[in-house]
């Protein structure tokens, strides 16, 4: 890493951030400010007196100096990530030119991929169809974990930009004059802007917040990782071209995830598939004006006589648009024909905008986006018939790859809802026509025999005017909406519904029964979505009834033998703990993997994961090679959640990176032969591990009944309902217990007061029971581990998180908590935490954590000065706000806590 160019970044930020706050807030302000940053330094530096006075400032700091001290470590933060980010670009461009110049492939590429399919021995034609078995879906969710507004996201990335000029060897010295006052300018704006949000967004700004990344980066980027596997392709089997396909797809669940979120209707999923509709046009039109002046082929060059017709045909359509066309480009027939395309784009795009229960067509616009591809591929085969093929291979190439991967409908839209939803319909409907007075308490068995007579009938279920309760109305329109979206864009606009909660064959064969009887599942794949520990481990039972069940596999042939399941990584993790958690997920997706394999039915697992240890994150790279090879084999899908979403695609650089690094990962679980993640006797010592990890976990969590008392009175979970983050409820429903609460706050308060229990919680007594005082067990924990990449991760990831707690800091939150609240829990959490690190240290036989890791200890040494003052005040004022009664104190006091809150997660990277 260069640091200098990371330390002048820094310098410049922080010295442009204090000559903000002087001019707006006054010198006394920033005074202020910079003293508590030297009390905060000095006390990380073991000067004794420091903590203490820093304590003493903070705690009788005035409600509006809190506000600018907050506020001031915060954008300090939010400024120091985009240094860091740069930083990593800097990094990976280096790599990249020494891996150029040494002759070999950077590491985690595609071409690295490749390169590893012929060291192990994979001809061409192997190769090649490892290639075509690789589809891979990152899922774009609105999960509330990010909580910086898309206004402060868009100041972030001008001031990104800025940075990466700064970054030029060419930058003239006037030039670098002027982005500074750019900058200046832009974090005058960014500190007057307020931090957080007045309401919840909508679910529709929801939709366009997270349409933004698709726009700004996604879309030009797929074409480019798809060059850039023909390429490795191409450069290590010359003599055998290959056809990548569409192995990279974009989906999301935002308008889409219904579950317990009463914002997400049928209405709102319609309108968001109008959204995506419309922005794909217009992308497309966008990539189709940067090629305007790229087709000036000579029309003495000649034409194909497939474009000589397709123009005719044109022509008839669009009469005033081609005689304009003519007359702008004369003589450039390729020209010409690609601005007639952008014409009947417009035509389409005016259709778009009509709802879509207006049914009058439009003879001008494209039915669908294989009539624009069929289009992109006359043109370009007639620019290769005039000797133009760099040019059809080209920027072309990738604008019909757009087309193909993005089609009209652009993102793959996911609809989730939890099961007892789907119960509750039913049995409206079964009511309603004599079948079941109470389809609810039916036996399994009885549930399962009725869906079946239903599956096989060909009358329908429901009428075509919906007179049912409200609820079970909106349960049936949402299915009427799919098939609406399948005829409007296509199959590729909703090929997943999701059933949060599944525990039962029937909760999967009833969502199909509604499905056919809207006359959508033949374009659907209907996902049982696994959660918690124990529906782990009875999910391979019920996948092996539901592919005994003969409607339920004929509905799987008509989907070519494929069977999608999602596992969730959150509610197991809070249910069990990281360890037992990790461990099950490992052993379902092998028994999936076999109870598929025994159907002849192609599995693709779905990981719901998060940004946060405790909620499946990590390196992504690392993760998938952990994961059994024969749960991947080339397909992957993959939540990408809240504000990992920022972190990972903020940088056109660094999201061709992390994109990349999957790509490569899931490439080589194609190959067919790859090894086993773990050994026989590896899963027999994490079988035993993960059941004394589990009882240690859920003797604190569940079984402790000052736990839920804790995380209410010692973190701040109850001001994150307060955060305006998302259109979505913290809880699923009303309740105070933990089986109530959601797990993204669960983790995020968590988080915010450095404990991240989350992500390691019972590991420590499970490795010391385990292993106890046997030098020898602890030596084969280490042979163990160096031999399975799933151990691997699993102690990278703890002690990542280990890393970024901070007990101390943990100490000052738990003073918030009455004594017997306090006495019960953090006593616990302290001996945890030791067992758990000392345990680690002995395994790794290192004396400190991620001793291995210099540039990262650095990192967080040098941001834990900043980040303590922001908990100290956020400590301070959380006392004040519980014992405060009056509404507009309540009110300041709240929006400072707040703006630590943000504060904090900027600084740690993490929210939930």
């Amino acid at each position: 890493m260069d640091r200098e160019a990371t330390s002048a970044q820094v310098r410049l930020l922080g010295d442009l951030l204090g000559r903000t706050i002087a001019h707006i807030e006054g010198d006394d302000r920033l005074d202020l400010v910079e003293q508590v940053r030297a009390l905060s330094v000095a006390g990380r530096r073991g000067d004794d007196a420091a903590g203490p006075e820093l304590t003493k400032l903070l705690t009788n700091i005035s409600v509006d100096d809190a506000f600018v001290v907050v506020s001031a470590f915060a954008a300090w933060f939010r400024l120091i990530n985009l240094t860091e980010d740069q930083a990593m670009v800097r990094q990976l461009t280096a790599d990249r030119i020494r891996a150029g110049e040494a002759g070999r492939p950077h590491t985690e590429t595609l071409l690295a991929a490749v390169h590893t399919l012929a060291d192990w021995g994979l001809s061409a034609q192997q190769a090649a169809t490892a290639i075509g078995e690789v589809q891979v879906r990152p899922v774009l969710t609105a999960h509330p974990t990010e909580s910086k507004r898309r206004t402060t996201l868009t100041k972030l990335a001008r001031i990104a930009g800025a940075l990466r000029d700064l970054d030029s060897p060419l930058v003239t010295p006037e030039h670098r004059a002027h982005l500074e006052r750019y900058l200046a300018e832009e974090i005058a704006s960014l500190w007057l802007t307020d931090e957080t949000r007045i309401r919840p967004p909508s679910v529709i700004e929801e939709v366009r917040n997270g349409l933004y990344w698709i726009e700004s980066v996604l879309f030009d980027l797929v074409p480019k990782l798809h060059r850039d596997l023909r390429d490795a392709f191409a450069a290590v089997y010359p003599d055998e071209p290959v056809d990548v396909g569409g192995f990279l797809r974009i989906g999301s669940w935002i308008g889409g995830d219904r579950d317990g979120n009463p914002n997400v209707t049928p209405d709102v999923t319609e309108q968001t598939l109008r959204e995506h509709q419309l922005l794909s046009l217009r992308l497309l039109r966008r990539s189709i004006d940067r090629l305007h002046a790229h087709l000036s082929v000579s029309e003495r060059r000649g034409t194909s006589t497939a474009l000589a017709n397709r123009v005719a045909e044109l022509r008839e359509l669009l009469p005033e648009e081609a005689a304009e066309v003519e007359r702008k480009y004369p003589s450039q027939p390729h020209r010409q024909f690609l601005a007639l395309v952008y014409q009947v784009l417009l035509a389409t795009e005016r259709l778009a905008r009509r709802p879509w229960r207006h049914r009058e067509s439009d003879p001008r616009a494209y039915a669908h986006a294989t009539e624009l591809i069929a289009d992109l591929e006359v043109l370009r085969d007639s620019l290769r018939s005039v000797g133009a093929g760099l040019i059809a291979d080209g920027r072309l190439r990738s604008l019909q790859i757009q087309a193909e991967v993005f089609g009209f409908h652009l993102v793959t839209l996911d609809v989730r809802q939890h099961a007892r939803r789907h119960t509750a319909a039913l049995k409206t409907v079964f009511a309603r026509y004599g079948e079941s007075d109470a389809y609810d308490e039916l036996a399994e068995d009885d549930r399962v025999a009725l869906l079946t007579r239903e599956l096989r009938s060909p009358r329908p279920l429901a009428p075509a005017v919906l007179d049912f309760d409200e609820q079970t109305n909106e349960t049936l329109e949402v299915f009427r909406v799919i098939r609406r979206a399948h005829q409007r864009l296509g199959d590729n606009a909703i090929d997943t519904y999701i059933i949060s909660m599944t525990e039962q064959v029937s909760d999967v064969l009833g969502v199909l029964v509604m499905a056919r009887d809207a006359r959508c599942d033949h374009g659907l794949d209907v996902v049982p979505l696994f959660e918690t520990v124990d529906d782990l481990v009875r999910a391979p039972k019920v996948l092996e009834a539901l592919l005994t069940c003969e409607p339920y596999r004929q509905h799987l042939r008509d989907r070519g033998d494929h069977q999608q399941v999602m596992i969730g990584y959150s509610d197991s993790n809070k249910d069990a703990g990281y360890l037992a958690a990790t461990w099950q997920l490992h052993r379902a997706q092998r028994a999936l993997v076999r109870v598929a394999d025994a159907h002849g039915v192609k599995l693709t697992v779905f990981h719901g994961r998060g940004g946060s240890i405790g909620r499946g994150g990590g390196p992504a790279n690392a993760a998938i090679r952990a994961q059994p090879p024969e749960a991947v084999r080339g397909r992957l899908k993959l939540t990408e959640q809240g504000e990992v979403i920022a972190a990972r695609y903020r940088d056109p650089v660094l999201a061709h990176r992390h994109l990349e690094q999957i790509l490569h990962a899931v490439l080589l679980t194609a190959a067919p032969d790859r090894p086993p993640t773990t050994t026989q006797r590896a899963d027999e010592v994490l079988d035993e591990m993960a059941a004394l990890a589990r009882k240690a976990y859920r003797d604190l969590v569940h079984d402790t009944p000052q736990l839920v008392d804790y995380l209410h009175e010692a973190t701040p979970l109850d001001a994150i309902g307060e955060l305006n983050i998302a259109s979505r409820p913290a809880r699923r429903q009303a309740g105070r217990g933990i089986e109530d609460l959601r797990a993204i706050p669960w983790v995020f308060a968590w988080t915010q007061c450095r404990v991240h229990l989350p992500a390691w919680y019972g590991l420590g007594s499970a490795i010391q029971q385990w292993a106890g005082d046997d030098d020898a067990r602890w030596q084969e924990l280490r042979e163990l581990v160096e031999a399975s990449p799933l151990l691997q991760t699993i102690l990278d990831n703890v002690e990542m998180a280990l890393a970024k707690a901070d007990l101390r800091i943990a100490n000052a939150y738990a003073g918030l908590a009455r004594a017997e609240v306090r006495d019960a829990v953090f006593p616990r959490l302290q001996e945890e935490h030791e067992r758990t690190v000392a345990a680690l240290l002995r395994m790794r036989g290192h004396d400190r954590l991620i001793e291995d890791q210099p540039d990262l200890v650095d990192v967080l040494r040098l941001r834990d000065p900043y980040l303590d003052p922001l908990h100290g005040v956020q400590v301070a004022l959380l006392h004040r706000l519980r014992n405060e009664e009056d509404p507009d104190r309540v009110q300041a006091l709240r929006e400072a806590v707040l703006v630590a809150t943000n504060g904090i997660a900027s600084g740690q990277r993490n929210t939930g």
